[in-house]
């Protein structure tokens, strides 16, 4: 079984519902075993192995279902326990690219989680910020005439990706997702790793869209009709 197979079983599944219900505190938390924090969402929680899970000891229960081998660690802090190790100088290990899809509704917070948890040395792909980067226009404003131009400057990073292209550390592409097929279709298109969710309610939604255009409440109204889980 290969890493990406294992952490999509449902035997890992069900390994970590039991170990979250035996490490929640009375509190309601999970306390991050690296900097002592409650861990307050639940796409912020990694299971981490402290001996690291790989192809070649992934089918060895010892290593991966073994209680004592796994912290809960905030996202941000398992990634920068991870970038300790790869400067690729002598003597470091170089860690292996991770790639991220980000999905949720409009006004659902995608950007500021990436930006709580990316390093200096992470490469993030965000349409909107495209759109921002080849004009004068404010951020969601986005003229027909530059969309080929977008697009082609997103696809061309998509492909950077897929192919592990460059010396960034790890990738983070934000996208809607609303359908269950355009995230597959993206997962394959770039080769990701993990899907994380980023989870808002569609009030949440609508109160922070106060400070776009009204457009956007039409698009937060069809993110929720459309999506599928």
């Amino acid at each position: 079984m290969e890493l990406k197979s294992f952490y999509k079983s449902k035997d890992w599944e069900d390994f970590r519902r039991v170990i979250i219900s035996e490490r929640t505190a009375e509190d309601g938390f999970i306390y991050c075993n690296i900097c002592g924090k409650p861990i307050l969402k639940k796409y912020d929680l990694i299971l981490h192995h402290k001996t690291e899970l790989t192809d070649a000891n992934v089918e060895d229960a010892n290593i991966a279902f073994n209680p004592d081998n796994i912290e809960c660690v905030h996202f941000a802090c398992h990634n920068k326990e991870h970038g300790r190790f790869s400067a690729g100088t002598s003597g470091y290990k170089v860690a292996p690219k991770k790639v991220y899809i980000v999905y949720g509704a409009p006004c659902s917070g995608k950007s500021t989680w990436v930006r709580s948890v990316a390093g200096k040395n992470d490469l993030i792909v965000d349409l909107d910020s495209l759109w921002q980067a080849v004009s004068i226009n404010p951020r969601y404003v986005k003229p027909d005439r530059l969309k080929a131009v977008v697009f082609e400057m997103r696809d061309k990073l998509y492909d950077l990706i897929k192919y592990r292209t460059g010396k960034w550390l790890n990738a983070f592409v934000i996208t809607g997702g609303a359908l269950h097929g355009d995230r597959e279709r993206l997962q394959t298109r770039v080769n990701a790793d993990e899907l994380i969710f980023i989870e808002a309610t569609k009030e949440e939604c609508l109160e922070r869209s106060n400070e776009r255009s009204d457009e956007w409440r039409g698009y937060i109204e069809e993110w929720f009709e459309s999506y599928q889980k």
